[in-house]
């Protein structure tokens, strides 16, 4: 079974108008289109309603055409029709950090890595601690186990890390930030 071509798909919609983006981040949406992917413009067009995903606060929409019904990022077609991307590249970063922001002066295409650095570096993410996705202690838990005259063994086994892991937090070469 092969990938539905998403962003094809997207682009289509663009360049047949039946999607049109805004330079400050609106999208509208023809009110008439056939299932061939005709669109009626004398018909006219109607501000899509956005939605903010609960979890990674990024904005998006449900968007009918040619018989398929996906959610599609606004970010992306912002992007899509006012910044050429040659090098192909695969995420939009939003360069004020604000995922609601979409319009056209604040996107970029970037690579992951790029838009990860860019994270960090405005302090959108931390990686730090508990933030860090990998983490298997909480601020509360390096507090308890400096706090605690147990031995490393002890603490290894009720927290569920390494002997390195509890040496480190004891001797303040990790978790430095608590």
């Amino acid at each position: 079974m092969s990938r539905f071509p998403k962003d094809n798909w997207i682009k289509d919609a663009l360049a047949k108008g039946y999607i049109i983006a805004r330079e400050n981040g609106d999208i509208y949406r023809a009110k008439r289109a056939t299932k061939d992917g005709v669109v009626d413009r004398s018909a006219g067009y109607a501000k899509v309603a956005v939605q903010v995903h609960k979890k990674t606060g990024r904005v998006y929409f449900n968007m009918t055409w040619r018989n398929f019904k996906k959610s599609v990022l606004v970010n992306r077609i912002v992007a899509w029709r006012f910044h050429p991307n040659p090098d192909n590249l695969p995420q939009v970063n939003h360069k004020d950090g604000n995922k609601e922001n979409n319009a056209k002066d604040n996107l970029e295409w970037a690579t992951g890595s790029e838009n990860e650095k860019h994270a960090h570096r405005t302090g959108l993410k931390s990686g730090r601690g508990s933030a860090n996705s990998n983490a298997k202690l909480t601020v509360a838990d390096v507090h308890a186990i400096r706090a605690s005259d147990n031995p490393v063994p002890a603490l290894c086994d009720r927290y569920g890390v390494s002997r390195s892991t509890i040496t480190n937090i004891r001797n303040n070469k990790t978790w430095t930030h608590v």
